[in-house]
């Protein structure tokens, strides 16, 4: 019979990967031009998306920006931890989601496709083309620059999970709208 491992060795373990990842990143990964590219790809959407966004809907196209970053990086992290992919390249060696993604490359694309597509129709489609671009485009070029490692998936597997992300954070917002609206 297999021996379960106790929590303290699992703890161990988790703890001597934890120290090697920070001690790779160090060595490795921090001013590397693939960590410079990130910097740049963190930093670059978000001015662009000042410089378009509408004021008048700040609040609302931030929060479901914000939902995007959260669900988004939530569904990374999973990924991560049960070996679908991996990131050999990050921002930061602490968290096991692709930051430079997470929090400013899909948030920004989500909420200027929420702000010029406001009709369910037309969102749909913008938002399945994104979808196709980040799937065949972006992450095989992530790929080719070792930044991202596929382990137990495939690209044609993320188009339903960028797809249906977006759609379904677009249903919450109309519902989050209308039940505050009604109570005005």
């Amino acid at each position: 019979m297999k021996r379960i491992p106790t929590f303290e060795e699992t703890y161990t373990l988790q703890s001597a990967a934890d120290a090697a990842g920070r001690e790779f990143w160090f060595h490795n990964v921090v001013f590397t031009y693939q960590w410079w590219l990130l910097v740049a790809v963190s930093i670059i959407p978000i001015l662009v998306w000042w410089r378009l966004v509408d004021r008048r809907r700040l609040f609302e196209i931030m929060t479901y920006g914000l939902l995007v970053a959260l669900i988004s990086g939530l569904l990374d992290a999973i990924g991560v931890e049960t070996d679908a992919w991996e990131y050999k390249y990050d921002l930061l060696p602490l968290l096991d989601v692709f930051i430079a993604y997470d929090i400013s490359v899909l948030p920004v694309c989500y909420m200027l496709i929420y702000q010029y597509f406001p009709q369910w129709q037309s969102f749909a489609v913008a938002q399945l083309a994104i979808s196709c671009v980040f799937a065949f485009i972006s992450e095989p070029m992530l790929v080719y620059l070792d930044i991202y490692k596929l382990i137990d998936w495939k690209h044609i597997y993320s188009v339903p999970g960028y797809f249906f992300l977006a759609i379904f954070l677009k249903w919450v917002m109309d519902k989050l709208i209308t039940k505050s609206r009604s109570y005005s």
